[in-house]
């Protein structure tokens, strides 16, 4: 495998991407490029980028998404361009495909014909991984990974990141070869013997006694123990309804909802997005009815050490080879909640991996990964507040 990074902080967004790409491609050498991933903030995501990077590119596939901020090895920035180059020796086989207009479809419709098309070709080749760019806006993240099992499989590792904006969470943006498009998920299907290892954590430590989720339809908690849902934070942080509502961003990230999972190490969590007149509680991602759940807490030491034990994990699952460049999604929760020392989590992530392995990175309004990374064996979930480490090998 072949690979090359590029980066431009240029305001200019036709200046900026000749200059990312020319990089990648310069850094390629005389090696070829079958697949990029481009990463851009918000400032940049206009037709033209594409056009641009497919004539210099020579049309190969492209695939990406919009974030808030781009993680690199030289830093992480508000304002940026960013692509990776790929190229697969010949044991290698990949698919990339796209869905459009998933509100109207109805998500799982979407991730069923998302998984179809990744499909397409794969007769009797092994495959080993997917990689899925999504809308971070969409009403039901969970339906539409639903979607792509129903195809790919229940266990199949279904690794990616749901596109961000700057917390105006009005569009986000996904890149799929000469495409802008929104309310949109694209993704790639790797088979043939990709090597690969993956770590996924949160941080987040439950709080108080387990509670049943008795009445909930997909995002929307109406009663938590028989109680209207908000009751829980009510009672626990001493505010009323409207109070709540003035805070909830903030109480969002340090107070999430945990899911519990049987056998399952870790809860999932869910983001609070806002707060009905009744009392009920809408999450980003759903909590399926009888859920038991917690309230969880989140400090910036606990969110730097759940860095760690993923970078740990990634690496270990490469099985000794070293990588050939790491994919880093990453919750735009957790930079709020580090804020500065969001430094500190790229330097845990290069000490791990080396300063010179090419890192790409995006913030993400959800993630999408197994609970269990170990051997890769688990559901693939819907998740909110967690890193992903993506390490890939040769």
């Amino acid at each position: 495998m072949n690979v090359s990074f590029g980066f431009s902080q240029t305001r200019d967004h036709i200046r900026a991407t000749n200059e990312a790409v020319g990089q990648a491609i310069m850094g390629l050498g005389n090696m070829h490029a079958d697949l990029a991933i481009i990463f851009t903030t918000i400032e940049f995501t206009h037709p033209l980028v594409l056009k641009i990077a497919n004539n210099l590119l020579g049309e190969i596939p492209i695939l990406g998404c919009s974030s808030l901020g781009i993680i690199t090895n030289k830093g992480i920035f508000k304002h940026g361009f960013a692509i990776l180059l790929i190229g697969l020796n010949r044991q290698m086989f990949f698919n990339v495909a796209s869905v459009k207009d998933i509100n109207k479809k109805t998500a799982l419709l979407a991730g069923r014909e998302l998984g179809e098309k990744l499909l397409y070709g794969y007769r009797n080749v092994r495959r080993n991984l997917s990689i899925i760019f999504s809308d971070g806006l969409i009403n039901e993240g969970t339906s539409l990974i639903n979607g792509l099992q129903e195809n790919l499989g229940r266990s199949f590792p279904l690794i990616g990141g749901f596109a961000s904006d700057n917390f105006t969470f009005q569009k986000t943006f996904q890149y799929f070869n000469k495409e802008l498009l929104s309310e949109s998920c694209c993704g790639v299907l790797f088979g043939g013997g990709i090597n690969f290892g993956l770590g996924i954590k949160h941080g987040w430590k439950p709080l108080g006694k387990m509670r049943c989720a008795n009445k909930s339809q997909g995002n929307i908690i109406n009663e938590i123990d028989g109680r209207p849902a908000v009751k829980l934070y009510e009672d626990y942080l001493a505010k009323d309804t409207l109070e709540l509502a003035e805070e909830l961003r903030r109480i969002s990230i340090f107070y999430p909802l945990g899911i519990y999972l049987p056998g399952e190490k870790e809860y999932l969590l869910r983001n609070i997005i806002s707060i009905k007149d009744d009392g009920s509680l809408v999450t980003q991602g759903d909590i399926p009815q009888d859920s038991k759940i917690r309230l969880m807490i989140g400090t910036k030491d606990s969110c730097l050490n759940a860095t760690a034990d993923s970078c740990e994990e990634a690496e270990k699952n490469l099985i000794g080879q070293k990588a050939k460049f790491v994919m880093v999604l990453d919750s735009a929760s957790r930079f709020s909640l580090l804020g500065r020392q969001s430094v500190k989590e790229l330097e845990i992530i290069k000490d791990t991996f080396g300063e010179e392995t090419p890192l790409i990175g995006i913030y993400t309004y959800g993630e999408l990964a197994p609970l269990q990374s170990i051997s890769y064996l688990g559901y693939s979930h819907f998740h909110n507040q967690s890193i992903s480490i993506l390490a890939v090998g040769g």
